[in-house]
């Protein structure tokens, strides 16, 4: 495990997490709100299994711009769009239909380092909060511990909230919360 404090390797950590997610390895990294767990498509399972999450429940993608949204996402009529728009950046997690009709899950950070991260990864990222299911979400580094001997990298961003995100589902006909903050 490569573990890199932020504030003193931020170009080194970045690059660190973001091959470390292209080579299927798992990352934990700092967001505004708690400490992610990030993981590609084929580390799903394993990243499940670590945190002893129930293989049925689904993670959000996690992006670095709006124009990533929207790849992943199928089509958006107006209002959703202005909606996702006008609250992210920030700590919201949208539910919105890909293109085959799936309702998937799309969270756009407002910690610059973590979307410097998921762009760099060049790939579809998923992230969950870096705990173990059903522990606190973690505001520190330190509260990931439990996983530490799974990961490939650790990124140590000092304290955040510790608030999950706010879960908006924008697959009805009218926008609906489904977590609060």
């Amino acid at each position: 495990m490569k573990y890199f404090e932020l504030s003193k390797d931020r170009e080194k950590a970045i690059q660190a997490a973001s091959e470390a997610v292209r080579s299927g390895e798992l990352v934990i990294f700092p967001t505004e709100t708690v400490y992610g767990l990030f993981f590609s498509k084929e580390a799903q399972e394993r990243a499940y299994r670590l945190k002893g999450r129930d293989l049925s429940k689904k993670c959000a993608y996690h992006v670095g711009s709006v124009e990533s949204i929207y790849a992943l996402a199928g089509s958006l009529d107006k209002e959703k769009r202005e909606l996702m728009e006008k609250k992210l950046p920030g700590p919201y997690t949208f539910l919105v239909r890909d293109e085959s009709g799936e309702t998937i899950g799309i969270r756009y950070p407002a910690h610059p380092e973590a979307c410097a991260f998921l762009l760099r990864a060049a790939l579809p990222v998923y992230g969950t909060s870096a705990n173990l299911s059903g522990q606190k979400s973690p505001g520190n580094a330190k509260e990931t511990r439990d996983l530490w001997d799974d990961v490939a990298v650790v990124v140590d961003g000092g304290e955040v909230s510790g608030l999950a995100s706010e879960v908006i589902d924008l697959t009805g006909p009218e926008p609906k919360i489904i977590r609060t903050r």
